[in-house]
């Protein structure tokens, strides 16, 4: 089914034809799904992660969805539960407008109803009764149920099949960016008195002490003060009212340069720890060479099912003020087994050997309809070969409890 651009759900597409009829055979699974749909399975199998959470919210799946669809207009054209209660909803409107003007005032007819279309619905009178037994109490109630129609309705995702790509690669990032600086506080919380001592007695402050005279007597005395020591004030002090007239010379007040002075170095002791866990990105590469009619439009119902699917969805007004996430993804690698008969057994199993992702969002999508460097068309123009790339980004981070309940 499609509302003419929109390839809803439920229509699985397998290229080539019988690869998942082929024992022993592998290729890719991939899975898609309205946004919400997505979330509610990631969680039902076991995914941890905030996108899983989102996903088991009633407030954020249902009351809140229903508040911006009422306050926008509607909510995507291409749910079919929503498209069916609006089609029953249009012809109860229809039959009573029908009924309720006649004569003279049937001249606008079509004007009202294309009103109540709208969403304005001053020409009707409720309570209005649906084919289904549906009762339409008030304006509010019919706001309310074209939410529900929307939100509730079963969406069965869409199922592509197609063969393993040349190139399948995962990896696994770890951020351990946060950089705790201790500096000098690590040699203070081990041992204070002698921290103290060793920079008096070291032979920075010596040389200094040697080359400045009465200016490194005042830094000494400032740093014999427990409570702390402050080497830029100290010399800032000391120094205040120097120039510098040829411009070359370093600021001898900051603490680096002036232990630099004595062939030394301040340790930062930076304590590296962990900041969270890097998103996988998938880029899968596919060639799609048709042999014939039926299978290329195959091919190209599967291309416009991803070139559907990653981009968003508007309100029913088609107004663009709100606009609805894009389908969620699952890429699972898949394996023919076989039963006892050589047959390919309950279709498949997850590949034993290959990883599965995370709910995805299709982020990059390029097709070359000219790979052969030549544009083809075969005698009613549809293309031949064409060759199609895309790139996969999880919406949540893989956790180890991910790892436990699943084959990620």
């Amino acid at each position: 089914m499609s509302d003419g651009n929109r390839v809803l759900y439920g229509e699985g597409q397998t290229y080539p034809r019988g690869l998942t009829d082929i024992p022993l055979a592998s290729y890719m699974r991939i899975t898609r799904y309205q946004y919400n749909d997505g979330l509610k399975r990631a969680r039902s199998e076991g995914q941890q992660g905030v996108g899983a959470g989102v996903g088991q919210s009633t407030l954020l799946n249902k009351d809140l969805k229903g508040a911006a669809a009422f306050t926008f207009g509607g909510i995507d054209k291409g749910n079919a539960g929503l498209d069916d209660f609006n089609k029953q909803f249009y012809e109860a409107a229809k039959q009573q407008i029908a009924n309720n003007f006649t004569g003279s005032q049937a001249r606008n007819n079509n004007k009202k109803l294309d009103k109540i279309k709208a969403g304005e619905y001053k020409h009707l009178k409720f309570p209005l009764s649906l084919q289904d037994g549906t009762v339409i109490e008030n304006a509010e109630s019919l706001a309310e149920m074209k939410n529900q129609a929307g939100t509730t309705a079963d969406a069965v995702p869409t199922i592509y099949h197609l063969p393993m790509p040349n190139e399948f690669q995962y990896s696994y990032g770890a951020s351990w960016d946060n950089k705790f600086k201790l500096g000098t506080m690590a040699r203070l919380l081990d041992d204070m008195g002698g921290t103290l001592g060793q920079m008096l007695a070291t032979g920075s402050i010596a040389g200094i002490t040697d080359a400045l005279g009465q200016v490194g007597s005042e830094f000494l005395g400032g740093a014999s003060d427990e409570a702390g020591i402050n080497l830029q004030n100290t010399l800032g002090a000391a120094f205040k009212g120097a120039t510098d007239p040829l411009g070359i010379n370093s600021d001898i007040t900051q603490p680096a340069n002036f232990l630099g002075l004595a062939g030394l170095a301040p340790n930062e002791n930076a304590l590296m720890m962990f900041s969270r866990m890097e998103m996988r990105s998938f880029s899968l590469s596919f060639e799609f060479f048709a042999r014939d009619a039926e299978e290329a439009k195959t091919i190209d119902k599967i291309i416009n099912g991803f070139k559907t699917g990653m981009h968003p969805v508007v309100n029913a007004k088609g107004t663009g003020g709100v606009l609805g996430f894009p389908d969620l993804f699952m890429l699972e690698p898949w394996f023919g087994i076989i039963d006892d008969s050589g047959t390919v057994k309950d279709g498949g199993i997850p590949h034993p050997m290959m990883p599965k992702t995370k709910m995805c969002a299709l982020t990059g999508f390029n097709i070359n309809s000219a790979p052969s460097n030549n544009f083809v068309t075969v005698k009613d123009g549809q293309l031949p070969l064409q060759t199609v790339s895309m790139t996969f980004n999880e919406t949540t981070a893989l956790t180890s409890a991910d790892l436990e309940t699943g084959k990620f």
